[in-house]
């Protein structure tokens, strides 16, 4: 059991180091350079190390008692601004997937309805067009219409922001086709799926969150931005990236979720004792769905 905990303990300070104190010295390295040069200055290399010598030469600085307090203060603020990402990467990631403000939602609504509409219309037409020589470009403009409105949201939106409807689009999707809640489901599925399954849904949900964290410290960097512009320019390449990397993670959790239940609900019902000789249908999603719900 020693080993056992000192195993831990190194493992949970190698993760300290990755996920906060790499990151905090970083973004407080920036922020001393920032405080240095300044925006007239930006460029000044030799100006920060004329700073950096004359720092140096303090004789407080040869006293080894100040330079382990000015280490552990260090130590401290990076603790700090690591604690503070975590907390703000959890109000990012709230901020993605949250249902308000309704005004955006409701914009995202219309648009979706509107592209909703034009792909019926050319779905129509291009059942009409069948066995004549525009059938073609007809299922064509029908393939485009429905690509567009997916991009918007694969089912309708209920969310201000494109990650929000991708992750709740599950739930729909799910009910749409086999008639089970998923928010009932999902606890009991979660146990009857194989420990790689499960490893890879947990990975691509920390992908997730480790995006919103990235957001976090963006914004860390765009603050720095107000007294040295340069680093204005790094927190907006490091949020683009942050985004780009939400959308690819939320992207596959919310497809490893929705094949966990194509793939396993058939298990999740034999394991409920409801009869399932085939795929997973309506009828078998409706009784799992009753089972679960506890007549609730």
């Amino acid at each position: 059991m020693t080993r056992f905990l000192e195993a831990l303990g190194g493992k949970l300070a190698e993760r300290w180091i990755a996920l906060m104190l790499g990151p905090s010295v970083l973004l407080l390295s920036v922020a001393a350079v920032g405080v240095t040069l300044g925006h007239r200055r930006w460029y000044d290399i030799g100006l920060l190390l004329t700073r950096l010598n004359e720092l140096s030469a303090e004789p407080a600085l040869r006293n080894t008692g100040t330079l382990v307090l000015l280490l552990a203060g260090l130590l401290a603020a990076s603790a700090a601004l690591g604690l503070a990402a975590t907390g703000l990467g959890v109000a990012v990631e709230r901020l993605w997937l949250a249902t308000r403000p309704r005004r955006l939602a409701d914009r995202r609504r219309q648009r979706w309805d509107e592209a909703h509409a034009a792909f019926n219309h050319a779905l129509l037409a291009a059942a009409r067009a069948e066995g004549t020589p525009g059938a073609a470009a007809a299922a064509a403009r029908a393939r485009e219409l429905n690509a567009r409105r997916n991009r918007i949201g694969l089912a309708a939106p209920d969310h201000p922001f494109w990650l929000g409807d991708r992750v709740a689009a599950v739930d729909t999707r799910v009910w749409q086709t086999y008639r089970l809640d998923l928010t009932s489901a999902w606890p009991r599925i979660w146990l009857v799926l194989a420990e790689d399954v499960r490893a890879e849904i947990v990975a691509s949900r920390t992908r997730f969150a480790a995006a919103a964290r990235l957001t976090a410290w963006a914004v860390g960097y765009l603050a720095v931005g107000v007294v040295w512009w340069p680093s204005a320019v790094a927190g907006a390449v490091t949020a683009v990236t942050a985004w780009r990397r939400a959308r690819i993670a939320g992207v596959a959790f919310a497809e490893l979720c929705e094949a966990a239940v194509d793939l396993h609900g058939r298990r999740l019902a034999e394991s409920l004792g409801i009869a399932c000789e085939g795929p997973l249908t309506e009828d078998v999603g409706a009784e799992i769905t009753t089972v679960l719900r506890k007549q609730t």
